[in-house]
């Protein structure tokens, strides 16, 4: 137990020291009947012994003895613990023996001869009751620092558990990505083998040349497809921040959703400036458009089915800042649902259709870049999802 913690927690100590009998007799008497235990002594050699052995609480020490000063046993008390109390009693008052033992912490000094020895104890009193909110106080700010410390683990796991949050939503987007992928890879891929066993079979150079160049464009039709979901599915950490055309993005992000053929029959207007720039990494503005835009073509596609389906993406600039909006013409949402829609794990699809992170992963992001998301949905009519980002997020 530290020094602090054994003044708080046992009974004070005061500490007198002065060399001349009769005013240790009065400072003892005047003493006697606090709940405080007292300690009288003569000598200064007596007194580094009891600082050493026991410390003190407050110590009242007259400023010249004849052996070890005043003033070395207020060092002597401060060093043995900061939260000691000195009172310094001399007979040659000055502006200098004041000036002295205040640079050296004591709490306060006292003249002799001693006209009111009650002022000593009141001086005395004064000075416990500053210790124990001192000590009161560092007792706080320790335990304040411990709370800090709990708080900043907390928060390191829970940016991490945001990561994995993340990146484990545009994994699970991944998936019904991939099967659009897949049917867009299948058509080149046959192509491809057509061409090849007409290479086969043909002996016109020219023609044989020309085969080739097409299966030249229709594998490198499928390397834009894999590169583009490839792009997608990296870990957002491994990119750093740049500048980045927000038109580029939701254009990359719309054709990452129309690989899906859960799209099919609906149309997809974008407006977006081509000036419209943010500093942000690429991968994680990316992932909002997709998960917006998933959202979007889900919620038209539960309204219109394969015809009359409608989404538009528009952005521009509201002073300083750019703002961005997805409307689309879909089924809409409950008005009483709209203030959960952000929260993790919350979905107005059918059991097993969502996983209730896409629009959560979508807030999660926008905050991170102090952007700002709302929505406003009604039933029959539609949704439209509008964001806020500062121009050079970072």
């Amino acid at each position: 137990m530290s020094a602090p913690e054994q003044g708080a927690a046992r009974q004070a100590h005061l500490l007198i020291v002065d060399d001349e009998p009769v005013i240790l007799q009065i400072l003892r008497a005047v003493f006697e009947d606090q709940p405080y235990r007292v300690t009288t002594v003569a000598t200064g050699s007596d007194a580094r012994a009891v600082i050493a052995e026991q410390g003190c609480d407050i110590l009242v020490t007259d400023k010249n003895l004849p052996d070890v000063g005043g003033l070395d046993l207020l060092r002597l008390a401060k060093e043995r613990d900061p939260s000691t109390e000195v009172i310094v009693v001399t007979g040659y008052g000055s502006l200098e023996t004041a000036i002295a033992a205040m640079e050296l912490g004591a709490y306060d000094y006292v003249l002799k001869p001693l006209n009111n020895v009650f002022e000593i104890r009141r001086k005395v009193e004064r000075a416990l009751d500053r210790q124990r909110i001192s000590r009161e106080n560092t007792r706080l700010l320790a335990e304040l620092r411990h709370k800090n410390d709990e708080l900043q683990v907390a928060l390191q796991e829970a940016r991490e558990l945001q990561i994995e949050l993340i990146h484990s939503e545009k994994l699970a987007g991944i998936g019904t990505l991939a099967a659009g992928v897949a049917h867009e890879i299948s058509s080149p891929l046959f192509g491809i083998m057509g061409l090849a066993e007409a290479i086969l079979e043909e002996s016109e150079i020219a023609l044989v040349h020309d085969y080739a160049q097409e299966i030249v464009d229709y594998s490198t039709s499928i390397k834009d497809i894999v590169v583009e979901l490839s792009d997608y599915s990296r870990s957002s950490s491994s990119e750093v921040h740049g500048s980045v055309h927000l038109d580029q993005i939701a254009r990359d992000a719309l054709r990452l959703v129309e690989r899906s053929a859960d799209v099919q029959g609906i149309e997809f207007r974008l407006q977006i400036p081509e000036d419209l720039r943010l500093l942000a990494r690429v991968n994680e503005i990316q992932q909002v458009f997709v998960n917006l835009l998933k959202n979007a073509a889900d919620a038209v596609r539960d309204r219109h089915g394969s015809d009359g389906g409608l989404v538009e993406i528009h952005a521009g600039r509201d002073g300083e800042q750019i703002w961005c909006e997805v409307r689309d013409n879909g089924v809409g949402i409950p008005a009483e649902r709209l203030a959960s829609v952000f929260d993790p794990f919350f979905t107005t699809k059918p059991p097993g259709k969502g996983t209730g992170l896409g629009l959560n992963v979508v807030w999660r992001l926008l905050t991170k870049y102090r952007g700002t998301v709302g929505i406003e949905s009604e039933v029959g009519v539609g949704t439209a999802i509008r964001f806020k980002l500062p121009p050079q997020s970072d």
